[in-house]
């Protein structure tokens, strides 16, 4: 299994706005990411919202991707994916700002 985490900033002042977005995409539009994700090669995603000690938060995303997805090639077609949902979904989000780039594994354990 492959998987890829990354983080993102949301300042103080956006927090609400940020916790309203996943709100309404819980909500609304869990069809469409699911959608999304058996298009572009992903089967598990998970996000936390961790509080930084100034009132902003760091967004972090876990991705699991399906068996023999090009890591390399992965965002670039996560990004470009063009369906209703994204169309919803990709403006709202990136006024948030993207990652410069998926995480680096460092440890993986497993019990």
């Amino acid at each position: 299994m492959t998987s890829t985490a990354w983080t993102l900033s949301i300042p103080q002042n956006r927090v609400q706005e940020f916790r309203a977005l996943l709100a309404d995409l819980n909500r609304n539009h869990l069809p469409g990411l699911d959608a999304r994700a058996r298009k572009v090669g992903y089967h598990r995603e998970r996000m936390w919202l961790q509080p930084d000690v100034d009132g902003s938060a760091r967004l972090i995303v876990y991705l699991e991707l399906d068996e023999g997805v090009d890591m390399v090639t992965f965002p670039e077609r996560l990004l470009a994916h063009e369906s209703e949902f994204t169309r919803w979904w990709t403006p709202r989000f990136s006024s948030f700002g993207l990652p410069r780039a998926v995480g680096e594994p460092l440890l993986s354990w497993d019990a």
